[in-house]
């Protein structure tokens, strides 16, 4: 593989998992609030369902309904939280991966090129003999 190829394509992963990495923080606070305003707008409708007796039933479904979406909001921060420990496992695993691709390709290239400097050095030398 081409040694420029292996770079960019090192740096594309690297980016990649950056941008994965950045929306999932920014993500989390996101779904915090989400959460701490279920919670509230649970309590605001147990509160009105203790105040306006005439209308308890309808405010009793309602909470049994926001309770069921909360409920749902739970599931879908579990969810998400696997989400997250699944894409942290795979940022580990392309930092794994690239730290094994430049192991496996940039010192061996590096050792190539240097083979080739000193085989160039020999041979300007022996030439330089040859010629005088």
């Amino acid at each position: 593989m081409n040694p420029t190829l292996a770079t960019l394509l090192t740096i594309s992963v690297t980016v990649i998992a950056a941008i994965l990495v950045l929306f999932l923080i920014f993500l989390i606070p996101v779904l915090l609030q989400v959460r701490r305003t279920a919670h509230e707008a649970e309590k605001l409708i147990d509160f009105v369902r203790l105040q306006v007796a005439p209308v308890s039933r309808d405010v009793t479904a309602i909470s049994q309904e926001v309770k069921s979406v909360i409920q749902s909001i739970h599931r879908q921060v579990d969810r998400v939280e696997g989400g997250i420990e699944t894409v942290h496992d795979l940022a580990v695993r392309v930092k794994e991966f690239q730290l094994e691709v430049k192991r496996r390709i940039e010192e061996p290239l590096l050792q190539l090129a240097a083979v080739f400097g000193g085989v160039k050095r020999g041979v300007g030398a022996i030439s330089s003999i040859f010629c005088r």
